[in-house]
């Protein structure tokens, strides 16, 4: 049986790394892309946050450098390698909370092939965060059994791996505070439930690296986001007319999904048969025989699910941004988690555990299958990797472009020693020295897409005047015209 599920988990590993890793990905964009050359041009300290903001750690990149430098692996291998590497040991990690191997499976499901709606799991911060997280709370399982056995290397060693793993999620997402705040909240919880509170807790390692953890981390993500380009606040709630219309956005993109207007047919099914699962463990709860460590677990994700999506929602953040829909990615990982965890602690062995198993299974499925469907025939109607279709780029040689910010590192991260991109000076410069490098290359291109109606004669860009010298062609799925630098500042 343990053959059989590790080649079941292998397989739909290599075939999310094979759909979704930045190798592959269709759907690939110069968000995607900005981790990929943050690998090839990494600095320290510099890099520590996703350029252009105080937010989004770079962990990938800086993991990255191994298969970079030492491997001599393309910058583009080696984010792809680092990213999922990370999420396979965050899968196993969760799974190490789960008795049943079936359980262990429809998570690896949920985590490799999500919904559309929800495939940043697989693409951003979002799943590296739950990874962190999922890895320090299996130590922490770990700690306890080194703590029985009197191991001390090992004690310390667990302690100190979970204080920068813990360090590590919050400088990946600020979101993670939550988590973390939560996580060790609950050990204090469960701590307190079997020793009478004293002053004896002051002389326990526990507190004295939590203590140190919480010093370093504060002056660490301190200073990454004092010496950060473009700072942003995250923590200012919205008002409350701003909160109703955050509410209202939500509350009609799942009526949307529930009446099949959300141009996602297979999610939408998906939702349906969400819902039934929410029901049928609603109603099965009194069967469920939780141990001390299951009903932990439980209640950790179910308050990380639930606090981090009420934030969300009276996030003045979210509502700018028009409530997007990566933000709920938490609560569907958190609660997710929990629906598993409490089935996989059913007492029950009548005929209705093998509905609710073949139930659960056509739920994840359906949402698997559904992102694939939306990518095929919705968009982009294709599953050609995104990276092969820019890689026409480099039949130009070494060159300059300059583009609206969707159609510009993208196009450089298959080789960026070869192909210097920016985004233009009216959209989102995010590394003003590529802007540099560009105009140092031999040749400029000019990519129109999102940004022009037509090639000017003329246009001026970062101080310098370019002029059209050429006509303009189709490439990398993008309208193309050369042009000549004239002057600079």
């Amino acid at each position: 049986m343990k053959k059989i599920y590790y080649f079941v988990i292998a397989l739909i590993f290599l075939l999310s790394f094979r759909f979704y890793s930045s190798l592959f990905y269709p759907i690939l964009n110069s968000d995607n892309a900005v981790s990929i050359l943050m690998i090839h041009y990494f600095k320290l300290p510099n890099d520590l946050y996703f350029w252009g903001q105080d937010r989004m750690g770079s962990l990938i990149p800086l993991l990255g450098q191994v298969f970079f430098k030492i491997f001599h692996f393309s910058a583009l291998t080696s984010e792809a390698i680092t990213h999922y590497l990370i999420l396979l040991l965050g899968f196993f990690a969760f799974a190490s909370f789960l008795k049943s191997h079936f359980y262990k499976i429809i998570f690896a499901i949920i985590w490799f092939f999500p919904p559309m709606r929800l495939i940043d799991v697989t693409q951003f911060s979002f799943g590296i965060h739950y990874s962190l997280i999922a890895i320090a709370c299996y130590l922490f399982v770990n700690y306890q059994k080194e703590k029985i056995q009197k191991n001390n290397f090992f004690v310390h060693l667990n302690l100190l791996t979970i204080t920068t793993l813990l360090i590590a999620a919050i400088w990946v997402s600020d979101m993670a505070l939550i988590s973390v705040f939560l996580l060790l909240a609950i050990q204090l919880l469960y701590f307190f439930k079997t020793h009478k509170f004293t002053f004896s807790l002051f002389k326990r390692l526990e507190f004295y690296y939590g203590l140190t953890g919480c010093i370093i981390g504060v002056l660490f993500i301190h200073y990454a986001k004092y010496i950060s380009q473009n700072k942003q606040d995250y923590t200012t709630f919205a008002d409350f007319n701003s909160m109703k219309e955050t509410t209202a956005i939500l509350w009609n993109t799942i009526y949307d999904f529930f009446i099949f207007k959300a141009n996602e047919p297979f999610t939408s099914v998906y939702s349906y048969f969400v819902l039934l699962l929410f029901g049928i463990t609603i109603l099965l709860f009194k069967k469920i025989k939780f141990n001390t460590t299951s009903s932990k677990w439980i209640l950790f994700f179910l308050l990380d699910a639930v606090l981090l999506f009420a934030i969300i929602i009276i996030s003045k953040w979210t509502f700018i941004n028009g409530v997007p829909r990566r933000y709920f990615t938490c609560t569907y990982i958190s609660l997710s988690f929990v629906i598993l965890l409490v089935l996989d602690n059913l007492i029950t062995k009548t005929i209705y555990l093998k509905m609710i198993k073949t139930i659960l299974f056509v739920t994840v499925f359906i949402g698997g299958i559904g992102t694939i469907y939306n990518i095929v025939y919705i968009w982009p109607k294709t599953l050609t990797p995104k990276v092969e279709v820019v890689r026409e780029f480099e039949k130009l040689g070494q060159v300059g472009i300059i583009s609206e910010y969707w159609n510009s590192y993208i196009t450089s991260c298959p080789n960026p020693d070869m192909i210097k991109a920016t985004p233009n000076d009216q959209s989102w410069v995010r590394n003003q020295l590529i802007v540099e490098e560009v105009f140092q290359q031999p040749n400029i291109y000019i990519i129109k897409d999102i940004w022009l109606k037509t090639f000017p004669d003329s246009l001026n860009q970062f101080g310098r005047l370019l002029i059209k010298d050429g006509i303009e062609f189709r490439m990398g799925d993008c309208d193309v015209c050369k042009y000549k630098k004239i002057s600079t500042n």
